[in-house]
């Protein structure tokens, strides 16, 4: 990296704090500061704004999962139109529940280790193997 790039870089991650601290304060600045050091992020884009770039790829994600669960449960289980409707609205609703914060992984991940027994994880970026 030439200097030029760097003293750009730096120009655009002095903005970017600014922006933040007029919009929200010095405890927005902190947040978007934790915000990436948990999650390995580094953009110049703000929290907020990464987030509305984000909706879309979010919203893959559940399609695709859902799309792949619904295979498995017919081809697998022989799951009928029937209870796959029932599937269909149990998981949308819990993809919203997680959207509006009402849940996080964590209660999944633990609920699915005390009632079932199935211990699984979530690989974050940072390496780390917990929501919070």
């Amino acid at each position: 990296m030439d200097l030029k790039s760097y003293q750009d870089g730096r120009k655009d991650g002095l903005l970017l704090a600014l922006k933040l601290v007029k919009e929200g304060g010095v405890e927005n600045l902190e947040k978007e500061i934790s915000f990436r050091s948990l999650t390995g992020i580094n953009t110049a884009l703000a929290r907020k704004d990464l987030d509305k770039a984000s909706e879309p790829i979010k919203s893959m994600v559940i399609d695709t999962v859902c799309v792949m669960s619904i295979h498995v449960l017919h081809d697998e289980f022989g799951f009928g139109n029937g209870r796959i409707q029932r599937f269909m609205g149990r998981f949308q609703e819990k993809a919203d529940c997680l959207e509006q914060g009402n849940l996080d992984w964590d209660d999944i991940v633990k609920v699915n280790q005390e009632e079932l027994g199935i211990d699984l994880q979530i690989r974050y970026n940072d390496g780390r193997k917990t929501w919070k």
